[in-house]
C-alpha cells in the first residue's frame, strides 16, 4: 500500500509531459485556433470601435487558450480553426435601482464568426455589463462548436 502511494505521489509531482502539439479527446491532433479581427490598413490610429474589437480578440484568445484540447496559434496559415471577432454591441437597460453603481446597466454582446474546414457558424456572447464576460461566454460557445466539429467522422477540409 505504501509503495502504491509513493508511486502515485511521484507521478503527481512529475505531472504529464509537456507537448507543444497537444492531442484532442479522440487522439487526433488538437484543433489549432487563430483569433483575429478585420483591421484597417490605414496609418491613422484605430477608431474606438476597432480598438474595442482588438481588445475582444485578446479576451477571446485568452479564454480559448485556457480550454483543454485547443492550441492557440499566432498565424492564420498554421490554424485549422479561424475565429473572427466581427462585432461588439452594447444594449442599455432601462430603469433599475440599487446596484447601478456596482454593475453597469445593460448587456454587452460579442459576435464571432468561426470557420473549421468547410464548416462555418456565428456565435454570440452575452453578458450584463462587461466585455470580458461576454468574450468568455462567446468562447465557451465557440469551444463547444469546435469540439463538435472535431469529433465528426471524416475529413473537415
Amino acid at each position: 500500500m505504501l509503495m502504491c502511494t509513493v508511486l502515485l505521489l511521484a507521478l503527481a509531482i512529475a505531472g504529464p509531459s509537456q507537448q507543444t502539439d497537444r492531442k484532442g479527446s479522440s487522439g487526433s491532433p488538437a484543433p489549432r485556433v487563430f483569433v483575429f479581427t478585420d483591421e484597417s490598413k490605414s496609418t491613422s490610429p484605430p477608431t474606438e470601435e476597432q480598438q474595442g474589437r482588438l481588445d475582444s480578440v485578446r479576451d477571446v484568445r485568452d479564454a480559448l487558450g485556457k480550454k483543454a484540447g485547443l492550441v492557440i496559434v499566432s498565424d492564420a496559415d498554421e490554424a485549422t480553426v479561424l475565429v473572427e471577432v466581427i462585432g461588439r454591441e452594447k444594449r442599455d437597460a432601462g430603469g433599475g435601482f440599487g446596484g447601478a453603481s456596482v454593475t453597469p446597466l445593460g448587456e454587452t454582446l460579442l459576435r464571432l464568426h468561426l470557420k473549421y474546414g468547410e464548416h462555418e457558424t456565428d456565435v454570440k456572447g452575452v453578458s450584463p455589463g462587461y466585455w470580458g464576460r461576454a468574450a468568455k461566454d462567446a468562447s465557451d460557445k465557440a469551444f463547444k462548436w469546435i469540439v463538435r466539429i472535431a469529433e465528426m467522422p471524416g475529413p473537415r477540409k
